[in-house]
């Protein structure tokens, strides 16, 4: 299946998944070839996103999976930030309906983990940097039991955490835009209180010591932690001034526990990101070229791998000494 625009529908798609109103009644049943009058019946009903099968299914292709969602995450987004720039109010509404098809599509694909090469890396700009975002902050939050209510607005907030810098400003400006933000979605109808404090607190820290209001311990939602949390790995990893590997970004957030986030947090986001997954070629120390074979579980940082030049396993685990030098 992939997820589509209904503007990007075409005659002979075939439907994915069945589509109801908002009372539960049908309107159109998973398997049904649309033709021209149900592509445009369904336009009429301001449906923006819709399943339809295509030859090879997710689960088959787990990238070509999160490829397709994060073109759709960018597409939403441009939406936002044109309209925001042009001083319309908020698009809501595509955001609210995608937020539900996504939290469906991160609670049934039980594989579906953020890596390394899934980072949007070197892009330097606010779309690329929210749909990290928001990809590990769904992930982090289906980690730590999360329900699909809960996870979408983990979406929406997390998509929006940083709306408040689509509108022009100077950099004296940056550390309100949190506010911002949150006075710009306070407006919009459907827009949950647990997204809201997303957009407000996704800055602030448990210690106290973040911005804009310096809200601290249990003020703090975990909801909004997760979201800064995934916020600043993403920007320690995309740091133009030096070459960022996933270990040193896992031992940053890590760094972090209690002060800024809490244990519960960074261990939810350590088991939806995978810094070295099976098939990552490595160099280690020495210059060894090495290929990831298999996960230690309880560090993700240290896997096992086969040494290309010997055809020997190697627990990275048990030799503390050798250190992965660089993704190739």
């Amino acid at each position: 299946m992939r997820l589509v625009r209904a503007d990007q529908l075409a005659e002979g798609d075939t439907l994915g998944r069945s589509i109801y109103t908002s009372e539960g009644r049908l309107i159109l049943r998973q398997g049904v070839v649309l033709d021209r009058r149900l592509i445009e019946g369904l336009k009429k009903r301001n449906l923006r996103y819709l399943f339809i099968e295509t030859t090879e299914a997710y689960g088959a292709d787990p990238r070509a999976l999160k490829q397709n969602l994060r073109e759709q995450m960018k597409d939403l987004l441009a939406l936002v930030m044109d309209t925001v720039l042009r001083g319309g109010t908020v698009p809501v509404e595509p955001v609210l309906e995608w937020a539900e098809q996504m939290s469906g599509i991160v609670m049934e694909e039980r594989d579906l983990l953020y890596h390394y090469e899934d980072l949007l890396r070197g892009e330097g700009n606010l779309i690329a940097h929210s749909v990290n975002v928001c990809f590990l902050s769904m992930l982090t939050a289906k980690a730590l039991g999360y329900t699909r209510q809960r996870i979408q607005s983990v979406a929406v907030g997390s998509l929006l955490h940083d709306i408040g810098l689509f509108r022009p400003h100077d950099g004296t400006m940056v550390i309100n835009h949190p506010q911002v933000g949150y006075e710009l979605l306070r407006q919009s109808s459907g827009v949950s209180q647990a997204a809201l404090r997303i957009v407000m607190q996704h800055h602030e820290q448990l210690d106290g010591r973040g911005f804009p209001l310096g809200t601290r311990g249990a003020e703090l939602s975990e909801e909004a932690q997760i979201c800064g949390l995934c916020s600043d790995f993403d920007y320690f990893m995309n740091d133009m001034l030096a070459d960022k590997l996933p270990c040193g970004g896992i031992e940053y957030v890590m760094s972090k526990i209690d002060t800024s986030y809490s244990y519960a947090v960074v261990r939810g986001f350590l088991k939806a990101f995978v810094p070295y997954p099976v098939g990552t070629e490595l160099r280690l120390t020495g210059g060894l070229q090495a290929t990831v074979v298999e996960l230690n579980k309880g560090h993700l940082a240290r896997p096992i791998v086969r040494l290309n030049q010997f055809g020997t396993k190697f627990n990275l685990m048990e030799h503390p000494s050798f250190m992965v030098e660089a993704v190739v």
